[in-house]
C-alpha cells in the first residue's frame, strides 16, 4: 500500500511538473537545458553518496530500480530550475533572491509533509544542511550556465563595410 501511494504522489509530481514546461518556450528551454542537466548528474551523484552515508532517506521510493530523488530530480527539480532560469537569468541577485525564496518551501514545509507521510526523512542532515545543499547547487548551475555555456558561444563580430 505504501509503495502505491509513493508512486501517485511522486508520479503526480512529475506530471505535474512536466505540465508547465511547455510554457517556458522552446529558446529557453534549448539555452538552459544544459546548465540545469550539469547539476542533474551531480545530484545523482550526491544521491548515491546521500544513500550509502544515510544524509536523508526515502523509505519507499517510488520504483524500486530508482532512487528517491528521480522523481524530484525529474520532476519539480527540472522544471523548477528552467522556470527560475526563464525569469531571472543575468541577474545573478535575482536568481539568488527567487533560490532563496524558493529552496525553503521545498526544505521545511514540503519535507515536514513527507516525513508525516514517511516518504521522505533526513538522516544525518539537518534541515538547515539540506537548505544550504540546495543554495550551493543553485549558485553552481548559475555558474556552469554563465562561465561554460554562455561563453562557449562565438560571439559574432559585427561586419563592417569595407570603405570605398
Amino acid at each position: 500500500m505504501r509503495k502505491n501511494r509513493s508512486a501517485r504522489v511522486f508520479g503526480g509530481m512529475v506530471l505535474l511538473s512536466w505540465l508547465t514546461i511547455p510554457f517556458i518556450g522552446r529558446q529557453h528551454i534549448k539555452r538552459y537545458l544544459s546548465s540545469t542537466m550539469f547539476i542533474s548528474f551531480l545530484i545523482m551523484v550526491e544521491s548515491y553518496i546521500a544513500e550509502k552515508t544515510k544524509w536523508w532517506i526515502f523509505p519507499h521510493p517510488a520504483h524500486p530500480y530508482l532512487t528517491g530523488e528521480t522523481a524530484l530530480l525529474l520532476g519539480p527539480f527540472l522544471a523548477g530550475s528552467l522556470w527560475i532560469k526563464k525569469f531571472t537569468y543575468g541577474h545573478f541577485g535575482k536568481y539568488m533572491l527567487l533560490n532563496v525564496l524558493v529552496d525553503p518551501f521545498f526544505v521545511y514545509p514540503f519535507h515536514r509533509i513527507m516525513r508525516r507521510a514517511n516518504l521522505f526523512k533526513v538522516g544525518m542532515f539537518k534541515e538547515h544542511h539540506l537548505l544550504g545543499i540546495f543554495l550551493l547547487k543553485a549558485v553552481l548551475m548559475y555558474g556552469y550556465q554563465y562561465f561554460i555555456v554562455e561563453k562557449q558561444k562565438p560571439q559574432r563580430a559585427l561586419k563592417k563595410k569595407p570603405i570605398e
